[in-house]
C-alpha cells in the first residue's frame, strides 16, 4: 500500500523567493516530508511533474466567500482548490451579526481552509451600485458597534483573523464623519483583539495621508494599484506618496486586491516597472461580479505581474509565503518545506498570446500565462478543472496542458 505521494521531476518554487529547483517532494499524511533530487520511491504514489512548475499551495489574500449569502459571495469551491488556490481570506464579507453562519455553514464544509476578516459593518459588506436597492456597509453608524465586534472575536479566535472597513464614500452616504467613525472601529477592535485591520480605500472622501498614517505594521492596504483619485500614488505619474512609502517602512502591507474596479494597467505600470513599488501579497477580491472577468482566478491575476515583469519566484512568494505570514499561519502553510501542511500547487506556464485585462477594458497581450494542473490539499490530489475564463484559445490550451499520468 503506497505511504503517500512522490511529485517527480518539477521545477521548485519552495515560496521563499529563492530561484526554482529540479527536486523531488514527497507528501505523506498531511505533512511534507522531504524535498530533495531523486528520492527514492518507498512505496509512494508517484506524480510525473516534468515541464510543471510545483510550489506551495496557493494563498488567496482577498476573496468573497460566503457561499449564496449577501450580495458579492461566491463558494469556495469555485475560487479554491478547482484553481490551484488550497487557503483564502474572506475579505469581511460578514460581520457580527451574520459571521456565525458563515462559520457554521460555509467554513466547516469547504474543502480549502477559508479564514476571514471581520467587517466592522455589523451586516458586512453591503452595497453593489448595480443592485437595488443599494445599502452601504456605513450607512448607518449605529451599526459600527465595537464592543459586538469584540465580542465576536472572542467567540470565533481560531478563523478571524482581523478587522475589515470599506472606506468608500457612496458606502457612507457621502459623509466622511461615516468613513472616519468606520475606520477608526476598525482599528479599535483590531487593537484591543490584538490583530490586523485590512483597509479597501477607493473613492473615499479620506485622503490616502489620512488613512496611511494611521496603519500600523500588519495592517493591510488592499487595492494598491486603482485608478481612482485619493489613491497612494501622485496624480501625474504614479510617484507613491510620501506617506505610502513612510506606510510600507513601518511594516503595513500593499496588497493587489485586483477586483471589479481596482486593477489599471495605467497605474501599476509606471508604478511597479518606473517606481519599483511592487505588492507585498499579489490577491484577486474575487466575487460575483468579476469571476467572469477581468479576473476569473488567482493564476490569472499571477499572470499579470509576469506581465509586469516581476520574476516568477517572486510572483509565486507574494501568492504563497507573503500571505501566510500576513495571515500569521507562516510556520504551517505557504512553504515547501519538511513538517508544513502538505498543500501543493502544480502549475503550467503555456504559450499564448494571451489577452489581460484591467477594470477598464485595457489589454496587454501576454507571451506566457499560468495554468493550474493539479493540487494537493492536507495531501488529498485534487484536479484543478480550471477557470471561469472561457474562449477558443484559452480552451486550447487547456486541452493541449492535460495532467501527465501517475507513473506508478
Amino acid at each position: 500500500m503506497a505511504n503517500g505521494f512522490l511529485i517527480q521531476g518539477g521545477e521548485v518554487y519552495d515560496g521563499s523567493g529563492g530561484p526554482a529547483l529540479s527536486a523531488d517532494v514527497r507528501l505523506q499524511g498531511e505533512k511534507i516530508v522531504e524535498i530533495g533530487p531523486n528520492l527514492a520511491d518507498q512505496g509512494d504514489h508517484t506524480i510525473d511533474a516534468t515541464g510543471r512548475i510545483v510550489c506551495p499551495g496557493l494563498i488567496d489574500l482577498h476573496v468573497h466567500a460566503y457561499g449564496k449569502m449577501g450580495v458579492y459571495s461566491v463558494d469556495p469551491e469555485d475560487i479554491g482548490l478547482r484553481t490551484g488556490v488550497t487557503t483564502m481570506l474572506d475579505f469581511g464579507t460578514a460581520g457580527c451579526l451574520n459571521y456565525g453562519p458563515f462559520a457554521e455553514s460555509v467554513m466547516s464544509n469547504a474543502r480549502e481552509d477559508v479564514y476571514a476578516l471581520l467587517n466592522i459593518a455589523q451586516y458586512g459588506v453591503q452595497g453593489q451600485p448595480t443592485v437595488e436597492p443599494f445599502i452601504g456597509d456605513l450607512f448607518e453608524i449605529e451599526r459600527l458597534h465595537v464592543p459586538s465586534a469584540v465580542d465576536c472575536i472572542e467567540r470565533y479566535p481560531q478563523r478571524i483573523l482581523g478587522t475589515k472597513v470599506r472606506l468608500t464614500a457612496a458606502l457612507a452616504r457621502n459623509r466622511i464623519e461615516h468613513e472616519r467613525a468606520g475606520f477608526r472601529g476598525a482599528l479599535e477592535v483590531a487593537e484591543v483583539t490584538g490583530r490586523s485591520c485590512m483597509v479597501h480605500h477607493v473613492r473615499s472622501a479620506l485622503t490616502p495621508q489620512e488613512v496611511l498614517s494611521q496603519l500600523r505594521a500588519g495592517d493591510v492596504y488592499t487595492h494598491t494599484y486603482n485608478g481612482w483619485e485619493h489613491r497612494p500614488f501622485d496624480e501625474s505619474d504614479a510617484t507613491p506618496l510620501q506617506a505610502t512609502l513612510d506606510a510600507r517602512q513601518r511594516g503595513v502591507i500593499f496588497d493587489v486586491g485586483h477586483g471589479e474596479g481596482s486593477f489599471v494597467w495605467r497605474i501599476a505600470e509606471p508604478a511597479c516597472q518606473q517606481h519599483g513599488f511592487w505588492p507585498d501579497t499579489i490577491s484577486t477580491d474575487l466575487h460575483r461580479f468579476n469571476i467572469y472577468g477581468p479576473v476569473y482566478d488567482m493564476p490569472t491575476t499571477m499572470t499579470k505581474f509576469l506581465q509586469l515583469g516581476l520574476p516568477m519566484q517572486n510572483v509565486i512568494e507574494k501568492s504563497t509565503r507573503a500571505p501566510a505570514r500576513v495571515m500569521k499561519l507562516d510556520d504551517r502553510i505557504g512553504l515547501l518545506s519538511p513538517g508544513y501542511q502538505a498543500d501543493v500547487t502544480m502549475l503550467r506556464l503555456i504559450d499564448g498570446p494571451f489577452e489581460l485585462y484591467d477594470v477598464e477594458q485595457e489589454v496587454r497581450l501576454a507571451p506566457q500565462r499560468l495554468l493550474p494542473v493539479m493540487v494537493f490539499k492536507c495531501g488529498h490530489r485534487y484536479p484543478c478543472s480550471g477557470t471561469f475564463l472561457q474562449t477558443p484559445e484559452f480552451s486550447r490550451a487547456i486541452e493541449s496542458s492535460a495532467m501527465e499520468p501517475e507513473s506508478k
